[in-house]
């Protein structure tokens, strides 16, 4: 499905709660390293040290919510780089590990207020929210991880930036990690400036990725998503969402969000 503007209740209580997407406004004055480095840090929410998108003010809530998580859940976050996502899910008790080999970019969206992934700032933030997420600085394909052991993967607006074989490479390696019967949730992109609804074929942030046939690398089952509405598909109904814009969650790009979840089989 693609994320709709009038957010569920209890999509609104996630994002007041840890202060999704962007922390707490307390934050909002601090650029992003005074965040890090005041003693007050735990006060502007796990959110407060990444910069996000507007369309995440959906994703983590519908993420959180879709993935059904259970106390010890073995869960890995890919591409995580220093979200609050990783955090919140790791204070519900479940081991998580944040997949990402970004540790030598010095993120910068706004002028002055620059963030770098590493283990010293993950380190700082498992000691802020009393969690214990372990970074892997590595593509999920590389990761030293045991397959078959872990109940769910998060994969949240990363595979829009990445060409389709790199993408079926993530989810195929997924697949391996997933215990049967475990879980990968997925948010991706879809531009509204690139075709099929502009004329470009990709833009600065990546392009419009066909969901089709990203699963169709895998032996994974689609069980949460409208075929309408997942770039690829044959049902999708492109004119359908054009007319239907006024109701749905579009993003500073702009951008919607498309949402999956992929079960792999239990047997």
């Amino acid at each position: 499905m693609i994320g709709r503007r009038n957010l569920p209740e209890r999509y609104e209580a996630f994002n007041r709660e840890w202060g999704a997407p962007y922390g707490h406004t307390i934050a909002q004055r601090l650029s992003i390293q005074d965040r890090l480095d005041s003693p007050e840090r735990a006060s502007f929410g796990p959110f407060a040290f990444q910069v996000n998108s507007l369309t995440r003010t959906f994703e983590y809530p519908w993420a959180f919510d879709a993935a059904e998580l259970r106390k010890g859940m073995r869960v890995i976050e890919v591409g995580g780089g220093l979200s609050g996502f990783q955090f919140v899910v790791a204070g519900k008790g479940c081991e998580v590990v944040n997949v990402d080999p970004a540790t030598s970019v010095n993120w910068t969206f706004v002028p002055g207020n620059s963030w770098s992934l590493s283990q010293e700032n993950i380190d700082l933030l498992n000691e802020t929210f009393g969690t214990d997420v372990r970074l892997v600085p590595q593509r999920l394909q590389d990761a030293p991880l045991e397959p078959g052991t872990f109940d769910r993967i998060f994969c949240l607006s990363v595979l829009e930036h990445l060409d389709l074989a790199e993408g079926q490479g993530v989810l195929k390696r997924a697949e391996e990690l997933l215990a049967p019967g475990g879980r990968c949730v997925l948010t991706i992109d879809l531009f509204l400036d690139l075709k099929p609804f502009g004329v470009l074929d990709a833009n600065h942030w990546g392009t419009n990725v066909d969901v089709r046939q990203l699963i169709s690398a895998t032996g994974m089952e689609l069980v949460h998503g409208n075929r309408s509405e997942l770039f690829g598909f044959p049902e999708f109904d492109r004119d359908g969402l054009v007319d239907q814009l006024d109701s749905l969650f579009i993003g500073n790009y702009p951008a919607m969000s498309q949402t999956l979840v992929l079960e792999k089989p239990r047997n």
